[in-house]
């Protein structure tokens, strides 16, 4: 697990390339404090900074060549299936000087040029210089798991693993991109490629980008799978799933350093840990975090000290108060990388399971979006049958229902979705219904918050339509079940859980591993025919009757919770002081986006009970990272010039 940067450009002089690398490496160090390097060619500098997970000696140092010395490479991630590859490079004749799996990608980049992707089973986000060709290699794994950000040069392109090491190389100017600015307050993250910077883009996920005679080209290497490719009786699925799931925990296993796990009280962190029990026939290292304050509904403690008790785990509870959270926000914010109005609760985790020596770390996390855990599941496609008769009606009595539900449950802030219903032109179709259930902004609420200048700008570009790019992820060919799955995995776990994730857990310098969506395991649930889901569907059953022989008795049928913050209950209490002083009128007026007046309703709405506080949060999450990585690019740029 590593930072991996790098210019690519004959525009870009030696000296300016390998100072920009250096400034890249040196902001990343978080992501690998054990050691660091970069490499100069003829066109190309490459820099690297790293964690130690697999071959811990200096002969795993980064950029690594080839046996000839003329394909490089800088590695941010993970090939668990390397032992197998390098098995057969050996085979076909290639040296090794290193035990460690990116080595096995630069051989295999040797014998098979990009399709090399197709063959590694991992997570990753890397680079290769090849010196006979003069092109460089940026590619990111099938799901995202790990980040890869560029921008394109006159004359080449800039790549890290990170926006903060994108502005530190002097090569990127950090100037907002009013059109990410917009989907950020729709969905509460910046949808990829875009990113909150012009000119900077996300590489996205299954994606790989070639950079050759200065010219930057990308396409898409992986895709889901269609429907019925998987051939595999219903009685037969949850053994078939099984067989997966051991086989992706051993893999995810390989480590030479000290690995535990994240739990909470459900059933897919306890499914990785029984797994890991099983497979290793020792007590797993589990972490889970609570709350000294709040509500009590929100705590999951209780059941995740049963399930670690159940599980014969050696286990460790963090608990935390408004208190704690409220002195780890300035590095927490700075962390994000991109403003988000989640990932706190990664965060800290992550600094409990590394302050007590673990350097790796397996969650859950994916379980809901693959399997159908989330509400979505089972309210969408119902909803979907039900509203097919609202997008016959006219758009004029749409309005006066809505306006009419707005009158008589506008105070009530579980009905804020239902009054938006005005809102959609056509909420016949699963998009609009999965933009009700998910956005955090509705774009004509966003849009009546801007300064005339702000508007101005967003009108002056061409600005895609949130629900646009939901549509743009899946379509409806395949039935209600599949598209709301590639939206739950691309948008919801993508673009917003796995990218939190990694920034909050690589600001510990902790590597977090995702066995549940392991591709293979994904391309088998994702494979099965249309219709499975009506037998092995919501909540879940597919993935619980595949293990229902580990889960202790409980866990199996426990009520999907989630692990949140009790985030509202401390805007309004300890974290009041915070939310006021990011969002104080002349902070606003300061900050030249947002109309202070507009803002100022915005609270006094949530203060009553009438709007749900992510729409708060995520203005003052914005604040905060604008203070804390936007102000400080700004000034450092103007210092440089």
């Amino acid at each position: 697990m590593c930072g991996i940067c790098g210019v690519v450009s004959d525009a870009v002089s030696p000296d300016e390339r390998r100072q920009a690398v250096e400034r890249m490496c040196a902001a990343m160090v978080h992501r690998g404090p054990d050691d660091g390097g970069q490499a100069d060619f003829d066109g190309a500098t490459l820099g690297m900074r790293r964690l130690s997970i697999i071959d811990l000696s200096p002969r795993g140092h980064q950029p690594m060549p080839n046996e000839a010395e003329t394909v490089w490479l800088v590695f941010n991630g993970e090939a668990y299936n390397y032992r197998t590859l390098r098995a057969e490079a050996l085979e076909a004749g290639h040296r090794f000087r290193s035990d460690t799996d990116s080595e096995t990608v630069l051989h295999l980049y040797e014998d098979h040029g990009e399709d090399c992707l197709a063959r590694v089973r991992g997570m990753f986000g890397l680079a290769i210089w090849d010196t006979r060709t003069r092109e460089a290699l940026l590619a990111r794994d099938r799901l995202g798991i790990k980040p890869l950000y560029y921008a394109v040069l006159d004359d080449g392109a800039v790549f890290a693993s990170e926006l903060r090491a994108m502005l530190a190389s002097g090569l990127v100017d950090p100037e907002l991109d009013p059109v990410a600015l917009e989907h950020y307050l729709c969905f509460g993250y910046v949808p990829p490629p875009r990113t909150m910077f012009q000119g900077v883009r996300a590489l996205l996920p299954g994606h790989l980008a070639r950079v050759s005679g200065g010219r930057v080209s990308t396409r898409r290497w992986w895709a889901f799978p269609a429907p019925g490719r998987t051939v595999c009786a219903p009685e037969e699925r949850p053994r078939a799933l099984r067989t997966l799931l051991e086989e992706s925990i051993r893999l995810h296993r390989l480590s030479d350093v000290p690995l535990g796990a994240f739990l909470s009280g459900g059933v897919d962190s306890a499914t990785v840990v029984a797994l890991m029990r099983d497979v290793a026939g020792e007590p797993v290292r589990t972490f889970s975090v609570g709350f000294g304050d709040g509500p009590a509904r929100l705590n999951e403690l209780s059941a995740s000290h049963d399930t670690a008790t159940a599980l014969g785990t050696d286990h460790t509870e963090v608990v935390l108060g408004a208190a704690d959270v409220v002195s780890s926000l300035d590095h927490a914010m700075a962390s994000l990388d991109q403003p988000s109005f989640d990932g706190l609760n990664t965060y800290v985790v992550s600094k409990a399971a590394r302050g007590e020596g673990v350097t790796v770390a397996l969650s859950g996390l994916g379980g809901d979006e693959l399997f159908g855990g989330y509400d979505s599941y089972r309210m969408i496609p119902r909803w979907h049958r039900a509203a097919r008769a609202w997008g016959v009606l006219p758009v004029g009595v749409r309005r006066g229902i809505g306006n009419l539900l707005d009158r008589v449950y506008g105070h009530r802030v579980e009905d804020d979705r239902a009054r938006k219903l005005r809102h959609v032109p056509d909420v016949g179709t699963l998009h609009d219904l999965y933009a009700l259930a998910r956005l955090t902004g509705w774009p004509s609420d966003v849009r009546a918050l801007y300064t005339d200048e702000a508007r101005t700008r967003l009108e002056a570009v061409e600005a895609p339509e949130p629900r646009q790019l939901l549509k743009e992820v899946a379509s409806e060919d395949a039935g209600a079940w599949r598209a709301l799955t590639e939206l739950e995995l691309t948008t919801f776990m993508s673009w917003r859980l796995l990218r939190d994730t990694d920034a909050m857990s690589m600001a510990h310098s902790l590597e977090v591993r995702v066995p549940l969506i392991d591709h293979e395991v994904v391309e088998f649930v994702l494979g099965l025919p249309v219709g499975w889901e009506r037998r092995h569907g919501h909540p879940k059953r597919l993935l619980r009757e595949s293990v229902a022989d580990l889960l202790p008795p409980g866990v199996a049928g426990r009520r999907k919770q989630g692990f949140a913050f009790p985030l509202e209950h401390w805007m309004r209490h300890e974290l009041r002081a915070v939310v006021e002083d990011a969002l104080a009128p002349d902070v606003v007026r300061a900050r030249g986006m947002f109309e202070p007046a507009a803002v100022t309703q915005l609270m006094e709405r949530f203060r009553a009970g009438r709007l749900p506080y992510p729409v708060v949060w995520q203005l003052v999450t914005l604040e905060l990272w604008m203070q804390r990585v936007v102000d400080g690019a700004r000034a450092s740029a103007s210092v440089t010039a």
